[in-house]
C-alpha cells in the first residue's frame, strides 16, 4: 500500500514517483495497464524507490531485493518476451551515507529502514 507520512515523514521529500504492489493492483483490476510494458515500468518503479529511499543493509531493502528476485523469476517463466532489466543504484547519495554512519540514533525495528526523526 502506499507509504503515509506517518509511517516515513520525509518519503515524498526523497521520492519524486511513489508506487506500490497494492496501487498496482487496483491499476490490474481496473484494466488500466494498456501493455506489459507499462506494468513493468510501476514494478520497476516500486524497487527503485525502495533501492532510493532505505539504507543499505535494511530489513526493507533486503525484503525488496529477495521479492524482486521471485518476480524476475516469475517473468522469465511467464512472460518470456518480456525482459525485465532495472538499472540498481551502485552509489548512495551523500544524505543515505551520512545516516548509515550515525548508527547510535537509528531507531531499532524501523519498518522503512530510514531513520526516524526525534
Amino acid at each position: 500500500e502506499p507509504v503515509t507520512r506517518d509511517e516515513a515523514e520525509d518519503y515524498y521529500d526523497v521520492i519524486d514517483h511513489p508506487m506500490d504492489f497494492q496501487t498496482m493492483q487496483n491499476k490490474c483490476s481496473c484494466g488500466n495497464y494498456r501493455s506489459v510494458q507499462e506494468f513493468l515500468t510501476d514494478v520497476k518503479q516500486v524497487f527503485a524507490n525502495a533501492e532510493l529511499y532505505n539504507c543499505r543493509g535494511s530489513h526493507v531493502l533486503s525484503c525488496m531485493e529477495k521479492t524482486e528476485q521471485c518476480l524476475l523469476a516469475l517473468l522469465q517463466k511467464h512472460l518470456p518476451g518480456h525482459p525485465y532489466v532495472r538499472r540498481k543504484r551502485r552509489k548512495f547519495p551523500d544524505r543515505l551515507a551520512d545516516d548509515e554512519g550515525d548508527s547510535d540514533s537509528e531507531s531499532v525495528g524501523q519498518s522503512r529502514g530510514r531513520r526516524q526523526k526525534k
